[in-house]
């Protein structure tokens, strides 16, 4: 494997888990907000108040976000590693792009109501505001609640990804562990040498009271570890 192909493999790892990690968190807040506010319709003395709700949908947008770049992140790295491999990457899902993109700029558009919108395109920057006119209605629902995250993205077929990917490659190392053990099994039975101070390993660390001082010399022979 090439260093390029194992630096890739990781950042599969990394951020397939990043997701699954972030999607925890984003449906914890969800779950959250959706009872406080319950409970803040109730209008009783335990009820939360406006501010809680406000602090939840601050944190249920925060952690969607991240979620949603955590997908993105994924859907570059899984293509990169593919690439390494010879193969043909995923097709690009372009919507998660543009709400990437869309969420990315966020600072540079204008908003109406609880939509971000794109401003009027001026000669020379027509870029500002171009993922959200890519977008459904050409505006960013700025709402959250339902059982999409923001921008309207599925989480399920996130996570899934994210899974699948994360177990393509723990499935890997697994092989490759598998394979590394293998080898030593047959350099142990193929080496008398190495298979003895093995063997007197095992018997020092399960019978330590029978070996007087450490089961292997410095030098690596096993001839200073005498029994008493």
């Amino acid at each position: 494997m090439s260093e390029n192909e194992e630096q890739a493999r990781f950042f599969v790892r990394t951020w397939a888990e990043a997701v699954l990690r972030q999607a925890e968190r984003a449906q914890a807040i969800r779950h959250q907000a959706r009872q406080d506010d319950r409970n803040y319709e109730r209008m009783e003395d335990w009820s939360p108040s406006m501010e809680v709700l406000e602090r939840n949908f601050r944190a249920q947008w925060a952690e969607e976000h991240q979620l949603v770049w955590a997908a993105h992140q994924l859907e570059r790295w899984d293509a990169r590693l593919r690439r390494e491999r010879g193969q043909e990457p995923r097709k690009e899902d372009p919507f998660l792009k543009d709400i990437r993109d869309a969420l990315e700029h966020l600072d540079e558009v204008d908003f109406t109501g609880d939509q971000a919108v794109s401003p009027v395109p001026v000669k020379g920057k027509e870029y500002i505001g171009r993922a959200i006119r890519k977008l459904p209605g050409r505006a960013l629902d700025l709402s959250l609640g339902g059982s999409a995250l923001v921008g309207g993205i599925p989480p399920q077929a996130i996570e899934a990804r994210a899974l699948e990917a994360v177990q393509a490659v723990e499935q890997e190392l697994e092989q490759e562990q598998r394979e590394e053990y293998a080898a030593f099994l047959h350099a142990v039975e193929h080496d008398p040498e190495l298979r003895n101070s093995l063997e007197r390993l095992a018997d020092f660390y399960a019978y330590p009271e029978r070996v007087i001082g450490p089961p292997l010399a410095q030098g690596g022979s096993p001839d200073t570890a005498t029994k008493a």
